[in-house]
């Protein structure tokens, strides 16, 4: 029995036998809600006692259940384990202090469908897991609220207490003669007293409670017994499944065996074969060669008869090469001294028909074209983006040489420059360079004037036109 208002609910973790994490419930509340995560305990399975504590620090109720964590430490939202409610309809277990405590674990369980996450406690004296909860409590690293010990009087304490389930209990002197053994008292008989006093009444105390300790015991060793059957079950079921593993693998491993002694069988048989068949050739190969060898001695004869009177002609065709270039390089040299002569006469006749060129250009052209000035006739070419240009005679003959060059320098731009404006003035489009030699060729708007063109900005698109932090700056400059 345990005072409820002086009780408590902590959550125990076990790792490797060992209590390695505790928490109050309500801790544990927050942790099931997804308000915090265990970050040591990400991505694990762990075993964990829900332990209900009176306000002297003694158990009074135990429920062994397994919780996962995924791997960012939060519980799983699928684990739904009504603790109070297994340690309420809970067994009977070991007295740690208190009583017997109330116990729900895999083998004593009142919810059946929820033992798949239940476990059972380990009894042996080294690892005993009731040891490791009483301890873990006494020691009230939780800050557990607790009372004095008289100011609690636990029913518990006037009964003799059951088996201890392996737990060391607390030194205490025994209610009675029976209360450390379980032989079976005499049986009394009515008004009969025994040789240290007591009375029937007495002795039938005795002998009921000698009875219970005797039941707790038996029921310690079912559930001792049940646990044990649980873990040679579970630990049959993981042998047997390791080794249909291991037989299946040995079965894979000797039908690949097979198989591959089979083709290994088959390469050896196709092996000697090839082997024979390539012997027979090698031998008729070496015979086949030694004709050839025969042969070839008669062959290296023959040419070397050959190559004497192949040496002997050869000389001779060079001999006559020889006379024959000789005889075309003196014909050549003798052309080209003709040729140089030629040249010669041609260059004088070149220098005579220019200075008549400039004879007749002197007396006619020129005087010609002024006296149609002095007439008031002006010369004009058209261009674009200069207009229509009056030519003055002084400057027709740079304008015949390069009219381009004259325009531009009327609109007061490069020659390239004007170039460049004069194809986007004939074909307004965009000219940004795309992949594999092509340009945007997007339409655009036509720059009519040639100095207000600016080649990269006046011939490229929107999308194309370059950007940077000039383009929010007003230009000032006229």
């Amino acid at each position: 029995m345990r005072d409820s208002s002086y009780s408590n609910e902590a959550v125990l973790f076990f790792q490797k036998d060992q209590v390695t994490k505790e928490m109050t419930y309500s801790e544990f509340e927050a942790i099931l809600d997804g308000v915090v995560g265990l970050n040591d305990f990400a991505g694990e399975s762990l075993k964990a006692a829900f332990v209900i504590v009176n306000g002297r620090l003694k158990v009074t109720g135990i429920a062994l259940f397994t919780i996962a964590f995924d791997r960012q430490g939060f519980a799983d939202r699928a684990w739904n384990l009504p603790l109070r409610h297994l340690v309420d309809t809970g067994g009977s277990g070991p007295d740690l202090g208190a009583g017997p405590v109330k116990l729900s674990c895999k083998s004593q369980c009142s919810v059946s469908w929820h033992t798949g996450m239940m476990w059972d406690p380990d009894l042996s004296p080294k690892a005993n897991t009731f040891t490791r909860i009483r301890d873990a409590i006494a020691a009230n690293r939780l800050h557990l609220q607790s009372i004095a010990e008289a100011d609690v009087v636990a029913p518990a304490q006037q009964m003799q207490p059951p088996p201890n389930w392996g737990v060391a209990p607390a030194a205490r002197p025994p209610a009675s003669p029976w209360a450390g053994g379980v032989q079976e008292p005499p049986t009394l008989q009515p008004g009969w007293v025994d040789d240290s006093g007591l009375t029937e009444s007495q002795l039938a105390v005795l002998e009921s409670e000698h009875r219970k300790k005797i039941a707790a015991l038996i029921k310690q060793q079912r559930l001792h017994i049940q646990t044990l059957t649980n873990e040679s079950q579970q630990n049959l079921a993981t042998t047997r499944l390791h080794y249909e593993k291991e037989l299946q693998i040995a079965k894979i491993e000797i039908a690949r065996l097979r198989s591959e002694h089979e083709s290994l069988h088959s390469q050896n048989i196709a092996l000697r074969e090839q082997n024979e068949s390539q012997r027979k050739q090698l031998e008729s190969l070496r015979k086949s060669h030694e004709l050839e060898a025969h042969a070839v001695q008669r062959t290296e004869q023959q040419v070397e008869a050959l190559r004497k009177e192949y040496s002997e002609l050869m000389e001779q065709k060079i001999q006559e090469a020889t006379a024959k270039l000789k005889e075309d390089i003196e014909l050549r040299n003798m052309e080209l001294m003709y040729r140089h002569e030629v040249a010669k006469q041609l260059r004088e006749e070149l220098c005579q028909l220019r200075k008549d060129k400039i004879r007749l250009v002197n007396e006619g052209g020129d005087k010609f074209l002024e006296r149609l000035e002095n007439l008031g006739i002006s010369f004009i070419a058209f261009h674009p983006g200069a207009g229509h240009i009056s030519v003055p005679l002084a400057d027709m003959s740079e304008y015949m040489e390069n009219p381009i060059a004259y325009a531009a320098n009327k609109c007061l731009v490069s020659e390239e420059h004007y170039r460049f404006w004069l194809a986007h003035y004939q074909k307004p489009e965009c000219q940004a360079p795309l992949t594999n030699d092509k340009v945007c060729g997007c339409r655009i708007r036509r720059t009519d004037v040639p100095s207000q063109f600016l080649i990269g900005e006046s011939d490229r698109c929107d999308k194309h036109k370059p950007r940077n932090f000039g383009d929010n700056v007003v230009n000032l400059r006229g």
